[in-house]
């Protein structure tokens, strides 16, 4: 195969495992991150197939050099897999703008940062994917996930359009959905819910919701079926414009198109156990 691809945020989770299954499946693979030495353990494996290059997607010269790297060492891209994401948790009130901003500038604009710098020699070609990691939340939100799949419902509008709009020119575009999954990611969202656990209005709703959310990413299936679903979309010959891991979450997705909101809203509290709140409310 030795087709070239890149994939961003390859320094850990979802971004290692699929860098890592798609050099093992054949592909060339520029795995890139913020910083290089975060990548060192993926240089030479898979028969040195994969190829760490430094990258910041919020940074437009940053790309450009990392592009210019790429460019020397496997020719003309055929395949972009946007990873790189952060997750910005808690209550919508209380998330401070400077964090909203961090929240899109790397979800969504570094997702086009990236995306734009690469169409040109995808054009050109005649021939690409384009494979972005949304995520479940970003077709239905969670409580104090807000932020977060606000910039994953932006990550699907954008996706659509571009699929549309890339189609004349041989490119084609596919969103994967993971739901939790067992990465660090988990810990990290874990510390972000943990700053408002003392909040004098959400604390309570967050502190119950924070241990539901604590059990969700170590029980998860491994990052490997989140690669595996990168790699149907970068190899079929009519790739789904989406797709959702694990392939329960697809029940989850039903609700949020099917059943009336109330429903919903009703069953997100008591799978998350913020019933309990809502109970009490109604008791007092």
């Amino acid at each position: 195969m030795h087709k070239s691809v890149l994939v961003t945020g390859a320094s850990s989770g979802i971004g290692e495992a699929t860098a890592v299954h798609l050099a093992h499946q054949g592909f060339k693979v520029f795995a890139a991150a913020r910083r290089l030495e975060k990548l060192q353990d993926l240089a030479g494996l898979a028969h040195n197939r994969i190829h760490p290059v430094a990258m910041d997607v919020t940074d437009e010269t940053s790309i450009a050099n990392a592009l210019d790297t790429v460019g020397e060492e496997g020719g003309a891209l055929y395949g972009l897999v946007n990873n790189a994401g952060v997750s910005v948790l808690g209550p919508a009130e209380r998330v401070p703008t400077k964090e909203w901003r961090r929240q899109f500038e790397t979800n969504l604009f570094g997702l086009m940062n990236v995306t734009r710098a690469v169409l040109p020699q995808m054009r050109e070609a005649g021939v690409g994917r384009i494979v972005n990691i949304g995520s479940v939340t970003g077709r239905i939100a969670a409580p104090f996930q807000g932020v977060y799949a606000a910039s994953k419902h932006a990550v699907e509008g954008i996706s659509d359009a571009l699929r549309r709009e890339l189609r004349p020119h041989g490119v084609k575009v596919s969103v994967i959905r993971p739901g939790f999954v067992n990465t660090p990611f988990g810990e990290q969202e874990q510390q972000a819910l943990a700053r408002y656990l003392d909040d004098e209005v959400y604390g309570d709703q967050v502190r119950i919701f924070k241990q539901w959310h604590a059990r969700g990413h170590p029980s998860a299936p491994p990052p490997t079926i989140v690669a595996e679903a990168v790699l149907k979309a970068l190899t079929a010959a009519r790739p789904q414009s989406r797709y959702t891991v694990p392939e329960k979450m697809l029940g989850f997705l039903a609700l949020r198109n099917t059943a009336p909101s109330a429903l919903t809203d009703r069953i997100f509290e008591r799978v998350t156990g913020l019933n309990a709140i809502q109970e009490k409310g109604n008791a007092s």
